[in-house]
């Protein structure tokens, strides 16, 4: 009976509870209406306000959702980017390295290859010093063509190729000696010249009996050898240029006057580099040769050009036989002068 009694007193509560809620329920509509129908301009201006606040701050939520969601696209981009200067740098350092490496094998085969570039230097300066040197080439053939080993002289076939003389001589007009020329290259180019200019002037008078029948006894007076801007005679060349500037006996088997007793001509052109030996083999035989010099011990009988040069031999002409002679002759020995035989070395 309790139970019945208290359900009861609940229903009853209930049921008064849900008669306030109505009357609020309406009290409150009617202020709503009563509200909205005496709302003023400004406040609805306001309200309109903050409608346009509202859009705007969703803009902006949706412009940040937006830029969050594209960021990964960036952070893509980025990566990609990132990728290819990689990928670049990569090849680039590759690049480098395959081009320090060609550099390398370069260098390396210009260091192996520098003992050809210097032969080829070597070569080169040896070409060009052959381009301002004097080329005596022709003379040593003619030289050898018509010189015999004994020194006797074929005039008469050197008359056919007078025309290479000339052609010899013309080259070394156009070669005169230079201050930096080697006393060797100065001597073998004025030995050579002086001998090719006296066959030359044989050849142009041939036949003759003896150099002496040219110029009027005079051959070696007669001015007709160009070197360089000069014209010299064969007595200036061994008088007034070697002989004062070359402490040099030897000139004397060197310089051929084309007579018999004068030292042989070689049959060969001087050079420099083989001028020494050739000197000291003429000086030999011109020594040795009884029918220019006849020594003995006590006595001598030497070549008047030990009496026309005795100057020359400053060491003294007996000392100057023995360095060359078989037999040494005394220094107190005996001298004097053969005859000389001016008839042509022919």
């Amino acid at each position: 009976m309790q139970k019945v009694i208290l359900f009861l007193t609940i229903l009853f509560i209930a049921g008064c509870l849900s008669e306030k809620k109505e009357k609020k329920t309406n009290i409150l509509t009617e202020n709503i209406v009563v509200s909205k129908s005496s709302t003023s301009k400004p406040e609805i201006e306001d309200t309109l306000s903050n409608d346009k606040k509202t859009e705007n701050q969703e803009t902006k939520d949706s412009i940040v959702v937006t830029h969050k969601l594209t960021e990964p696209e960036k952070e893509t981009e980025l990566t990609e980017l990132t990728e290819e200067t990689e990928e670049t740098e990569e090849t680039e350092e590759t690049e480098e390295t395959e081009e320090t490496e060609e550099t390398e094998e370069t260098e390396s085969n210009i260091e192996k290859s520098t003992p050809l570039n210097e032969e080829k230097k070597e070569e080169i300066v040896e070409t060009e010093i052959k381009k301002i040197r004097p080329d005596h080439t022709t003379w040593n053939l003619l030289t050898k063509k018509y010189v015999s080993a004994t020194g006797k002289v074929n005039y008469n076939d050197f008359k056919s190729d007078i025309t290479k003389i000339e052609e010899y001589l013309s080259h070394l007009e156009k070669m005169p000696p230079k201050n930096d020329w080697t006393n060797n290259e100065k001597l073998a180019y004025w030995f050579n010249l002086y001998n090719a200019a006296t066959v030359y002037l044989i050849v142009k008078a041939y036949p003759i009996k003896s150099i002496k029948d040219i110029n009027g006894g005079k051959p070696w007076d007669q001015k007709f050898i160009k070197s360089g801007d000069r014209i010299y005679s064969l007595n200036q060349i061994e008088n007034t240029i070697v002989r004062p500037n070359f402490n040099e006996p030897r000139l004397h088997v060197a310089f051929n006057c084309a007579a018999v007793s004068c030292p042989k001509l070689l049959n060969e052109a001087f050079t420099p580099t083989k001028l020494n030996q050739q000197l000291n083999t003429l000086s030999k035989t011109w020594i040795n040769d009884p029918d220019k010099n006849k020594i003995t011990e006590n006595s001598i009988g030497i070549s008047k050009i030990f009496e026309w040069y005795v100057v020359d031999f400053k060491k003294g002409v007996i000392p100057f036989i023995n360095k060359y002679s078989n037999t040494k002759a005394n220094d107190s020995a005996k001298v004097r002068y053969l005859e000389y035989n001016w008839d042509l070395n022919d």
